[in-house]
C-alpha cells in the first residue's frame, strides 16, 4: 500500500508512463483548421476560431500576413517589437470555459524564443556562416519590410506565433483533450488596431514615425492545430473504452497572462507581484518610459524578493541581460528583460508572497512596466487565486 509520502511520486510516475505511451502510440497531427482574409478597421479585428474537436491538443500555429501603405510625408520604420505586435492579444478558452491564455503578441514571441533558446522563427544570415553550402535566410517565413517610404511606400509583414496548450511537444502538462462532442473551446486573437503611431509611445506598434500616415490594407491569417490522434483506450475495467490520458497533465493549466503597471518612481523599489496558487516558469518585462526604451541605462537594479524581504536575486540590468543572452544566444529587443525560472520554478504556494523589484534610475512621466507571466496551475485550485495586479 502506498504511503501518504509516496502517493504523489506514484501519480507522477503514472503520468510520465502514460505520456510516453501517448508519444509512442499516438499520431502527431498538424492541420489547418481556419483561415481568412480581410481589412481590419478597428471594429472587426478579433478572430474567434473553434478548436477542432479531436485528439489531445498541444497547441496552434498562427500565421498572419499584412500589407501596409504609407501616404505621409515621413518615412515609417519598423518598431523594436515590429512584427511581434501584429497580434495585440491572444485568448485561449478551454472546454470548461476557463481562460488559460490572455496575453500579447510581444509576450508570445518572447516566450516562444525563450523556450526554443533562439529568436523564434529566425534564421542565421549566410554571411555569418563559414560554409560553401548556401544555408541562411532563404525563405520569407518571418519577414517584414524595414521601412515604408514617404508618400507611396508599401510593405508586407509575415509573422508566425506558436500558441501552446501543452508546455512542450514531449511535456503534456496543460494539453487539452479535445476528442469530445459536448463542449467547445476557442482560440481568439486580435489583429492589432493600434499598429502605428506618429507621436508618443510606439512600443506596442508595428510601424511608426513623425508625419507618417500608415494604413493596413489587408490581412490574411491561417490557424493550424497540433494534436495527438489515435489515442489508446482502456480495453477493460470500469474505464473500458475511455481514452488513456496522463492524470497530472490533464488537471494542469499552462497559463500565459500579461498586465501593465504604472506609477514608477526613480531610485525606489517598484514591486511587480507574483500571484498565488501558481508555479511560475518565467516573467518577460518591458520597461517603457513613455515610448523610450533604453538598453539598461535607466535601471539601477533588478531584485527578486520574498515578503520577509529575503532577496533571492540582486542584479544590475546588464548582469540580468547576460542571463537572457545565454538563453537566447542574442539580446531581446531594447528595454526588455527576461526572468527565467523554469529550471527551478517559483511556487507561490510554498514561497508565499513574492515580488520582482524594479529600481529605476530614471522614470519619465507616463512610464509603465509591461509584464508577461508564464506559469502552471492546478485546475482545482486556480479559481481561488487573486487577480493580476494592474495599473
Amino acid at each position: 500500500m502506498a504511503t501518504m509520502a509516496s502517493a504523489p511520486q506514484d501519480i507522477n510516475a503514472i503520468d510520465r508512463s502514460i505520456t510516453d505511451l501517448l508519444l509512442q502510440a499516438g499520431e502527431d497531427m498538424t492541420q489547418p483548421i481556419a483561415s481568412g482574409s480581410f481589412t481590419p478597421n478597428g471594429s472587426n479585428n478579433t478572430i474567434n476560431v473553434p478548436m477542432r474537436l479531436v485528439g489531445l491538443t498541444r497547441g496552434f500555429i498562427v500565421k498572419v500576413v499584412s500589407t501596409y501603405a504609407n501616404s505621409g510625408a515621413g518615412v515609417a520604420t519598423l518598431q523594436p517589437f515590429g512584427a511581434a505586435n501584429e497580434v495585440s492579444n491572444f485568448t485561449l478558452t478551454d472546454l470548461d470555459n476557463y481562460q488559460r491564455i490572455n496575453t500579447s503578441g510581444w509576450h508570445m514571441n518572447l516566450l516562444n524564443s525563450s523556450k526554443e533558446g533562439f529568436p523564434f522563427g529566425a534564421a542565421l544570415l549566410a554571411s555569418a556562416m563559414d560554409t560553401p553550402v548556401k544555408y541562411g535566410n532563404n525563405f520569407s517565413v518571418i519577414a517584414a519590410t524595414a521601412t515604408l517610404a514617404a508618400s507611396t511606400g508599401t510593405g508586407t509583414v509575415t509573422m508566425y506565433y506558436w500558441v501552446p496548450c501543452a508546455y512542450g511537444k514531449r511535456d503534456l502538462r496543460g494539453a487539452l483533450y479535445t476528442g469530445v462532442v459536448n463542449a467547445t473551446a476557442y482560440l481568439a486573437f486580435t489583429i492589432n488596431p493600434n499598429f502605428t503611431f506618429t507621436t508618443g509611445d510606439g512600443t506596442l506598434a508595428v510601424y511608426g514615425g513623425s508625419t507618417t500616415v500608415v494604413t493596413r490594407t489587408n490581412t490574411t491569417w491561417t490557424v493550424y492545430q497540433n494534436y495527438i490522434d489515435q489515442i489508446p483506450r482502456y480495453q477493460d475495467g470500469p474505464n473500458k473504452g475511455a481514452p488513456i490520458l496522463p492524470p497530472v497533465s490533464m488537471r494542469t493549466q499552462y497559463r500565459l497572462v500579461n498586465t501593465s503597471l504604472s506609477a514608477v518612481s526613480a531610485n525606489q523599489d517598484f514591486p511587480i507581484p507574483f500571484t498565488n496558487f501558481q508555479s511560475f516558469l518565467s516573467a518577460s518585462i518591458i520597461y517603457d518610459q513613455a515610448g523610450t526604451l533604453n538598453a539598461g541605462t535607466d535601471i539601477n537594479q533588478w531584485k527578486i524578493a520574498a515578503a520577509n524581504t529575503l532577496q533571492f536575486q540582486f542584479l544590475d540590468p546588464f548582469t540580468q541581460t547576460l542571463r537572457s543572452r545565454v538563453r537566447l544566444k542574442t539580446d531581446p529587443p531594447v528595454g526588455t528583460y527576461l526572468f527565467d525560472f523554469r529550471d527551478q520554478p517559483i511556487n507561490t504556494n510554498q514561497a508565499g508572497n513574492m515580488q520582482i523589484l524594479l529600481n529605476a534610475s530614471t522614470a519619465a512621466a507616463g512610464s509603465q512596466v509591461l509584464v508577461g507571466w508564464e506559469s502552471f496551475a492546478d485546475v482545482n485550485t486556480i479559481l481561488g487565486a487573486q487577480s493580476l495586479p494592474a495599473s
